[in-house]
């Protein structure tokens, strides 16, 4: 995980005010939004972050070209979110892991679903260690 090169992020990723025109954007993002769990998962809120957090790192092998989301696993019985990334210039692959099984993920998640919300990670949330 610490071999990735972020760019430096705007506020916009954080804020609020683009809750009504961002699909699975959540509006309760929190000051843990993309920190790191013990086990080195990046922390998500909801959907839309985990594309922003991939589109806005560079390249770790040609450090040029932001990353292209290729795939997006469900690994949500294990409390995770995998997303597997390409970059345009050297065609490399990195992958992101992000942990979802946290209470503003899962609290959002459950807004959008209302009656048909099932939690499918068991284990207990978890920790934010340290930030990226």
């Amino acid at each position: 995980m610490g071999l990735l090169k972020k760019k430096k992020r705007s506020d916009q990723s954080r804020d609020n005010t683009h809750a009504s025109t961002q699909i699975g954007f959540n509006p309760a993002r929190d000051e843990y939004l993309y920190w790191l769990t013990q086990d080195g998962y990046i922390i998500a809120q909801d959907a839309a972050c985990q594309y922003e957090y991939v589109q806005t790192t560079v390249c770790p092998h040609c450090n040029d070209a932001p990353l292209i989301v290729m795939a997006h696993l469900n690994r949500a019985g294990q409390g995770l979110s995998e997303m597997v990334a390409i970059c345009p210039n050297c065609r490399e692959r990195s992958n992101f892991i992000f942990d979802i099984s946290n209470d503003v993920y899962q609290t959002w998640w459950a807004e959008q679903l209302g009656s048909l919300y099932v939690q499918q990670y068991d284990g207990p949330p978890r920790e934010p260690y340290e930030s990226t």
